[in-house]
């Protein structure tokens, strides 16, 4: 009886090492080169309960900070999903690509708009809104010049020294600045908007203590903004 006891412990020894050995870790990685030339590997992964996770880990650790590329598998086990032996190289993971902020748009430069002065010397007879000769061909260059464009706005300006009632100066300054801008509507010139004011003595360029000084100020100006 104690015979035959101690052979089925035997028996049972021997089974549980036999499982022991067949199901633990085995793994071999050897280096081999593909038939286009590249540096790969190969793993080969053993033991009775070993899956393709279990490959591809040892995979993973071959390769460190780097992605494992499998480039070809071969079906080991029932299911294709579960490779058992892998080729595979080692890959930097590629950079994710930042996005390049949009420049900020260029600010528009600022509109500066063109100005023309008549002076009442040569422009404008005396005491008078009349255009002389001279300030209508000075006007039609300006209209000649500008065809084809639409300004946003056109601005005329009239204005006087200080000799004189400021109401009879006021009046003067803005018959005179009427005139201009009526002539200009009238010959063609195109804007969005037009405006007229006068001034009087305001706003003087030059002294009114000199004849030179008031010649300047008894002006129009006309001012075109695109």
């Amino acid at each position: 009886m104690l015979t035959k006891t101690l052979a089925v412990s035997l028996i049972a020894a021997a089974v549980l090492a036999g499982c022991s050995s067949t199901s633990g870790p085995a793994f071999n990685i050897s280096e081999i080169q593909t038939s286009d030339g590249q540096k790969a590997f190969r793993a080969e992964c053993y033991g009775l309960f070993e899956n393709g996770s279990a490959c591809m880990t040892a995979a993973q650790k071959m390769c460190g900070d780097q992605k494992v590329n499998v480039l070809q598998t071969l079906a080991g086990t029932k299911t294709p999903s579960d490779p058992r032996n892998v080729i595979f190289n080692c890959v930097t993971p590629p950079q994710p690509v930042v996005a390049t902020p949009e420049p900020a748009p260029a600010k528009a430069p600022a509109v500066v708009p063109r100005k023309i002065s008549l002076d009442e010397k040569t422009n404008f007879a005396f005491d008078s809104a009349a255009l002389t000769p001279k300030a209508r061909s000075i006007l039609d260059k300006l209209v000649a010049d500008s065809k084809g464009a639409n300004f946003a706005s056109v601005t005329v300006e009239g204005y006087t020294d200080s000799m004189g009632p400021d109401a009879y100066n006021l009046g003067l300054s803005q018959r005179r600045a009427q005139a201009v801008l009526d002539y200009l509507k009238g010959h063609g010139l195109s804007a969005e908007n037009f405006a007229m004011k006068g001034f009087g003595k305001a706003n003087p360029i030059a002294s009114n203590a000199t004849s030179v000084g008031r010649a300047e100020n008894r002006r129009v100006e006309v001012m075109l903004t695109p």
